[in-house]
């Protein structure tokens, strides 16, 4: 484990700081990025317990809706929580929530799949304004979640209570991610990445630029793409195996072609970040070994876009956490004839719906929510679409439908994720007891 000590001017006091990215060994620690105002600059690990943390009690507060667009268990449900914000604050509060969820929303692939995410305000009450250490070390305020800045004696490192944080945030009616806005001006934040959670300063222009870099480590599993800030020329290398984060390689762009490896299929496209894809030395918290694939994305600096590699992964991430169906005629017993099917799916532009009737694609329902299942063969119509004599034949009384949800997004290349995580198929048996009739 290489162990660096960190000094970035006036920004972060000196500290050691773990170069690993394996999570600490540990059980009594937390690992936590910490931010400066323009890029991630590391780990370090936080007592689990603070000094300062109180007994636990059953949380109160109201919940708003922000922006609800499905049901909780299809959706993935983005909680804010307030710390510092007194009762007559809260209006305060909420417009630094609006604002930390239109950055985010603004940054592809958020903005293609915002329908995707649920939003939440946890309107939680402090009894004083503010945070610990704010604007100077040795401030104390009585707020919620014991939100605190020079955390390990880092200036701009915020922690708080994060068995307390989620208690609040389980007052909404579910949870995937905590956003934790700090009553401050003072640019601050930490990311605290096994409990999904990440605090930011919310009166900062900066500070709500965090929360995206988040995200692309817990909802996206990405790697971070910087070797510490500190020390960018350091000559640290990285010697250890191929990373299973799909952001970062030991392979160069030549090697990633010739094995079909990492991020192949992207190689020499333009990317959004700038420039286009190919290999560029220095990621993982290391200078040289590995590789990243764009010069400067978000996994690699705050106010920057997600490479295509990064979007790619999100996007992947996300449907594994939603699904691309939100309802739809149930299917795992018979229907019986006449019947409606219907699939109500994601809405999400580049999502359609293709049917087939005993295996043979319905091109004129392509795009339909729902169709009709006849108990009777049309007349006039016998290549009509809903299951013909001679089908019958071969399983008297019984055909099946399909309906086949897929996104055609052109985040995604790899035909596996578009086959495994991008598609979903349900079929109907319809049962005609005695057959249609002629």
């Amino acid at each position: 484990m290489r162990t660096l000590s960190l000094a970035v001017g006036s920004l972060l006091l000196a500290t050691c700081l773990s170069a690993a990215p394996a999570y600490a060994d540990d059980p009594d620690t937390r690992r936590v990025e910490v931010f400066g105002e323009d890029a991630p600059q590391g780990y370090v690990e936080i007592p689990k317990t603070d000094a300062n943390q109180r007994g636990l009690a059953a949380p109160t507060g109201t919940v708003t809706p922000i922006e609800v667009n499905g049901p909780s268990d299809k959706r993935i449900d983005l909680v804010y929580l307030g710390d510092g914000f007194t009762a007559a604050e809260q209006d305060l509060y909420t417009s630094q929530v609006a604002h930390s969820w239109e950055v985010l929303a603004q940054r592809e692939p958020f903005k293609t799949y915002r329908k995707l995410f649920n939003v939440w305000q946890v309107n939680v009450v402090s009894n004083e304004s503010g945070s610990d250490n704010d604007p100077t070390e040795g401030v104390r305020k009585d707020t919620a979640l014991n939100g605190e800045y020079y955390c390990e004696g880092l200036a701009r490192l915020i922690c708080i209570d994060v068995p307390i944080a989620q208690s609040y945030a389980a007052l909404a009616p579910a949870y995937d991610q905590i956003a934790v806005v700090i009553n401050s001006t003072t640019y601050g934040g930490a990311g605290y990445t096994d409990e999904e959670l990440v605090t930011f300063s919310g009166g900062h222009a900066s500070g709500a630029e965090i929360l995206p870099h988040e995200l692309g480590h817990s909802l996206g599993d990405l790697a971070d793409e910087y070797p510490y800030w500190a020390y960018p020329d350091d000559g640290s290398t990285y010697t250890g195996p191929e990373p299973a984060e799909r952001n970062i390689s030991i392979l160069n762009a030549e090697q990633q072609a010739a094995q079909q490896a990492k991020w192949w299929r992207w190689l020499g496209a333009e990317t959004p970040d700038g420039g286009a894809i190919g290999t560029f030395e220095g990621a993982y918290y290391n200078n040289l070994g590995i590789y990243r694939p764009s010069d400067n994305s978000m996994m690699r600096s705050l106010r920057r876009p997600f490479n295509l590699v990064g979007s790619e992964e999100m996007t992947r991430k996300f449907y594994e956490t939603t699904g691309l169906v939100d309802a739809a005629t149930p299917s795992a017993k018979p229907v019986r004839a006449p019947a409606k099917l219907s699939v109500t799916h994601v809405d999400i532009p580049t999502v359609s719906t293709r049917w087939s009737v005993n295996g043979k694609e319905i091109t004129e329902w392509a795009g339909a929510t729902s169709v009709d299942v006849l108990a009777k063969k049309p007349k006039g119509k016998p290549e009509a679409p809903w299951c013909g004599r001679k089908d019958l034949e071969r399983k008297k009384g019984e055909c099946t439908y399909t309906v086949t949800v897929s996104d055609s997004t052109d985040f995604v290349r790899d035909p596996g994720y578009r086959a495994d995580t991008l598609t979903t198929s349900i079929t109907w048996k319809i049962d005609y007891k005695h057959g249609p009739k002629k």
